[in-house]
């Protein structure tokens, strides 16, 4: 178990109060570290990163980032419509799969200009084209992105482009492969071979009435190999969470359009932990268990116990940390709240401590994480995201660390004060924020006039350009981290950790 200096002991501190001591003799290089790690008690990640379901934050281009950086992230709930977050799921889903099952189609009537439409909604332009536009009709031709891109009348109907099924003389042309030899087995890899062999863009599955069923792409076997971390399902599609309300009415909708759109789990959202979360717990267990349950926020000791203890068999992970985030004043406005490592810290124990009871119960520290702005060093300052390990969390959850990149949602500008690109961020309690659907997090009613007290604002942070550039840095600068301590992976670190108070330096 990790060593907590005798000072720091039923105190509060932060992660700037402290450090890590390096007692060991490292003698293996940066790249031996393994950074696998819990998320929920059945989502492995290859990289302990998550992003936080804030608007300013997680949609799904966020999303994709995370989970084919080895990390996962929880898409916000803040839209107008429920309809919204579920099409972002679905992007999300869509974006890499083995094998993509009900794929959109079209029928030859359908024009080029639905393509382009169906290419600016969902990311791509290979459309299977059936006898009337549905899945319960047989294919009749297909239509990929070399058909239409040089193509500038967008009245032209599919008929006169697509590929047909058969040439005039009856001879198959449409290349294709039966299910019983792909998807029935599970088999990705048969189909690869077929799209090797031809030089396929896309791959039709189809069944012995050439329905389609599915297809599979060669730009996702692209995407295979160079994220090799990724976060993905049984089926090679991308994990993503979503973030739901704490009050089960309108929960129960959200958890079942999400189960229908592909959703790995759920996060109860709210700032602090509310009893209700249990029910929400327990029904989305009882009608959806293969989908995984995060709760919180907690941070002491006895709201721990009192989760674990009620609902362990319906909870799969903890949210950690009330009022630490970059553009949240909770701890300023109600006076209430905790220093982020010490709530981590007496988290994490106390999980520990009922483990042999209740079982595994993974923490995600959320919130408090800060690096120093260094746009021109070679590994991202990572040291916050180490100290959170250390302290006993599975993961790490960020927002004002993810919303300066360009996957997140919301533009860059240029701020004069400080000679900077910047990007807007804001807390999910800010009034701005609330005037959507985040009041629900805040424990008030969305529908009904009420004097709120805003618990969040609206700032800027540093644009740090493409997350494809930063978080593989971030990555780097953790791996770093541990390799100077001598720890070979998370689990050595959080056993073996001498965390000391971290002495004020003289300028």
């Amino acid at each position: 178990m990790a060593k907590l200096h005798a000072d720091l002991v039923n105190k509060e501190f932060w992660y700037e109060n402290i450090t890590l001591i390096p007692n060991r003799l490292p003698d293996f290089e940066r790249n031996i570290v393994d950074l696998t790690a819990l998320f929920t008690k059945r989502v492995t990640l290859k990289t302990p990163l998550v992003s936080s379901p804030m608007d300013t934050v997680t949609g799904s281009d966020m999303a994709i980032l995370m989970a084919l950086t080895g990390g996962i992230g929880v898409l916000h709930y803040n839209f107008a419509t429920l309809d919204e977050q579920i099409k972002e799921v679905e992007r999300v889903k869509r974006f890499e799969a083995a094998f993509v099952k009900n794929p959109v189609v079209l029928g030859p009537d359908n024009t080029v200009g639905d393509v382009y439409n169906i290419a600016k909604k969902y990311g791509f332009y290979s459309v299977p084209i059936t006898e009337d536009g549905t899945l319960q009709t047989k294919m009749i031709g297909f239509v990929s992105r070399r058909d239409v891109r040089y193509q500038e009348n967008m009245a032209i109907p599919l008929k006169s482009i697509m590929t047909p099924k058969n040439d005039a003389d009856g001879t198959v042309k449409l290349i294709t492969a039966n299910r019983r030899d792909t998807l029935d087995k599970n088999d990705v890899r048969a189909a690869n071979r077929i799209i090797r062999q031809f030089c396929l863009d896309t791959l039709p599955i189809v069944d012995d009435d050439f329905h389609i069923i599915a297809l599979v792409t060669d730009s996702d076997l692209q995407k295979d190999m160079h994220y090799q971390l990724a976060t993905k399902n049984d089926n090679k599609q991308l994990k993503a969470f979503i973030a739901v309300e704490s009050r089960l009415e309108i929960a129960r909708e959200r958890i079942g359009k999400g189960n229908e759109a592909g959703i790995d789990g759920i996060v109860v959202d709210a700032s602090v932990a509310f009893k209700e979360q249990l029910d929400i717990a327990r029904y989305c267990k009882q009608n959806f268990p293969h989908l995984d349950v995060v709760l919180g926020n907690v941070d002491s000791a006895e709201m721990v116990r009192s989760i674990v203890s009620e609902a362990s068999a319906y909870c799969d992970g903890l949210r950690v940390g009330i009022g630490p985030g970059y553009a949240c004043k909770t701890q300023q406005e109600l006076g209430t709240g905790r220093a982020q490592a010490s709530a981590v810290w007496d988290c994490a124990q106390e999980a520990k401590r009922l483990e042999s009871k209740y079982g595994l119960m993974p923490i995600i520290a959320d919130g408090g994480i800060k690096i120093p702005d260094m746009p021109n060093s070679d590994v991202t300052k990572p040291g916050d995201i180490t100290k959170a390990l250390a302290l006993g969390s599975n993961s790490v959850m960020m927002g004002s660390l993810m919303a300066g990149l360009d996957e997140s949602p919301g533009e860059k500008e240029f701020d004069y004060e400080t000679n900077r690109m910047i990007k807007r961020y804001r807390g999910m309690g800010s009034l701005e924020a609330m005037e959507q659907r985040s009041a629900v997090r805040y424990g008030y009613d969305q529908n009904k006039e009420s004097v709120r007290i805003a618990e969040g604002f609206v700032t800027e942070v540093p644009y740090r350009g493409s997350g494809y550039d930063f978080i593989p840095q971030l990555i780097a600068g953790i791996k770093q981290s541990l390799q100077k301590q001598g720890f070979r992976n998370i689990a050595e670190l959080q056993a073996h950790a001498d965390i000391r108070p971290m002495a004020k330096r003289e300028k």
